[in-house]
């Protein structure tokens, strides 16, 4: 009775906070990692709302053309989605002499459209920036749904790296740089399972701590068992210069953005420097631009539950980004 009555407390204690982002701010950091990792297992997600995102037999998905509302416990925005599924409009899509490629982080989950840094980019410099980034795609999704822009134009492509691309970069690697793609029914299914995550029962917070635990043995052992030759910057330059994309005349500008808790990837710009520095690679690889934002974004700059950057966090970047270009171009 007592072990019920203190996991019960428990329980309950995961519950508040996880529904009560003002309480979890006064809480020491540790805290608000362990809520923000419960809160991503339950979390709206945008790529299997079927008002905001579509299958995709090519790519997997996009965004769904049109409009939508995308919403969590500290954001409600609305999308304006152009014909090729980004979350831009069409005009952006007309020759852009600056594309941004990336995930959740560059498309902007949890601010407003003219908040990402990709429109507050275009604002400031006044030449045409597309946002081509979505929620969820790695390195080599990210450089695919290139394929399908007009980039005759382009001269600068933006890369926003996320720790999480590794898994789908090292399976783009290993099936000779082509991504397998999930099927509509899988798609379907993995709909289904996300709509149970949605859902709340007693013990379901415990469990996920849990589980957790469980998923970080099995990640270990199953990395142990791949064997690829390749590190994680190998890995995605890999797929940069196996895109098929036509680049040799790009400036291209990296970045890597994990979180409020950057602990994935946090030596990624030094190192991916020093390889760059080191090896081997076209000018278009050779000549890149990297950023560390490491030491410009702050706590106040990311949601409390959700570990997305804010208005202004877009801002900082926007502002960065600005400085490079500019700079570039005055040479």
């Amino acid at each position: 009775m007592l072990l019920l009555a203190i996991l019960s407390l428990l329980e309950g204690l995961l519950f508040l906070l996880v529904r009560n982002p003002d309480i979890l701010k006064q809480c020491p950091q540790r805290i608000g990692n362990m809520i923000g990792y419960i809160y991503a297992r339950e979390r709206p997600i945008i790529k299997f709302e079927p008002a905001c995102a579509r299958y995709d037999p090519a790519i997997g998905y996009t965004l769904k053309p049109g409009a939508c509302t995308f919403s969590g416990r500290e954001f409600m925005n609305s999308y304006d989605i152009n014909v090729l599924g980004t979350r831009d409009d069409e005009a952006s899509l007309q020759h852009p002499e600056i594309v941004v490629a990336g995930d959740s982080f560059a498309m902007g989950w949890g601010v407003n459209q003219e908040e990402t840094f990709a429109k507050q980019l275009e604002k400031k410099i006044g030449i045409k920036v597309l946002n081509a980034a979505v929620a969820s795609y790695g390195t080599a999704r990210e450089m695919m749904i290139l394929r399908r822009f007009p980039t005759d134009r382009m001269k600068y492509l933006i890369i926003q790296y996320c720790g999480n691309d590794i898994d789908e970069n090292r399976e783009f690697y290993l099936n000779q740089n082509q991504l397998p793609i999930m099927s509509s029914q899988q798609y379907k299914e993995y709909q289904e399972l996300y709509k149970d995550s949605l859902r709340y029962f007693f013990g379901k917070y415990l469990w996920i701590k849990i589980k957790k635990r469980w998923d970080e043995i099995e990640q270990r052992r199953r990395q142990s068992g791949v064997v690829t030759g390749r590190d994680e910057i190998d890995l995605f330059l890999n797929a940069v210069q196996n895109s098929g994309l036509e680049l040799g005349k790009v400036t291209i500008i990296t970045f890597v953005m994990n979180g409020r808790n950057p602990d994935d990837s946090k030596n990624f710009p030094t190192d991916l420097k020093k390889k760059l520095a080191a090896g081997n690679y076209p000018p278009y690889l050779k000549n890149m631009i990297v950023l560390d934002f490491s030491d410009k974004l702050q706590k106040q700059h990311f949601y409390v539950l959700d570990d997305h950057i804010n208005a202004l966090g877009h801002k900082i970047i926007a502002d960065t980004l600005a400085k490079v270009i500019e700079a570039r171009r005055a040479q």
